[in-house]
């Protein structure tokens, strides 16, 4: 749940209906039919906002109109994402996208959101995408331009460039080591049904006691 979903639906009692409320998906009003414990039992009227063509010929011409200020030099993109985006999540960092698995700025190719790779697949570094119309988990339309800040090739790893990368390899390595000493001292004492051909398989610890 949305979080204002959330928070009207957990505030009612029986029987009781909201007070209108908004979140990205629209207008709301949630009926709360019956609690047992923890869960709720809610319906909801949602209502979305139309927009008119002429504001989303407005937002296209807006955007298609800063993309060409950047290209030919008279703001950058960092101060444009600050001072006309409405992502609230990325435009006080000049628009930089925040990888959500490693909290930092860098996005591996093939651990990349397929539409987002996309976009930027063919970008050389610092070059700015057309215009790109897509619309976004509320259904919403919206208009965004895209450019790579930084494009980092193969290499044999260093602590200066991949540190962070490093950090998650090592970390792995230790679980991986933890779980395999658990292991060792449990597994003569836990016993699995192993049944017909998987009896065959190789496993990688001794559960089979052999």
């Amino acid at each position: 749940m949305v979080k204002e979903f959330r928070e009207a639906a957990f505030s009612l009692q029986e029987g009781e209906v909201s007070e209108p409320f908004e979140s990205d998906f629209g207008f709301h009003i949630v009926y709360c039919e019956k609690i047992r414990g923890q869960e709720y039992d809610v319906s909801h009227v949602l209502l979305i906002p139309e927009v008119s063509d002429e504001a989303k010929l407005e937002a296209k011409e807006k955007i298609e109109k800063v993309r060409q200020q950047i290209v030919d030099g008279e703001i950058t993109f960092e101060e444009a994402a600050r001072e006309i985006s409405d992502d609230d999540v990325t435009k006080y960092d000049g628009g930089k996208l925040i990888n959500p698995e490693t909290q930092d700025y860098n996005f591996e190719l093939t651990r990349m959101d397929p539409e987002l790779y996309s976009q930027i697949q063919d970008l050389k570094e610092g070059e700015v995408s057309q215009v790109v119309a897509e619309t976004d988990r509320s259904n919403k339309l919206k208009f965004k331009i895209l450019t790579v800040s930084d494009r980092i090739e193969d290499h044999d790893a260093d602590y200066a460039t991949d540190f962070l990368k490093i950090k998650e390899l090592a970390l792995n390595e230790k679980k991986i080591k933890a779980i395999e000493n658990w292991q060792a001292e449990k597994i003569d004492d836990t016993y699995i049904k192993i049944t017909g051909d998987m009896r065959d398989c190789e496993f990688s610890s001794n559960w089979l006691k052999k």
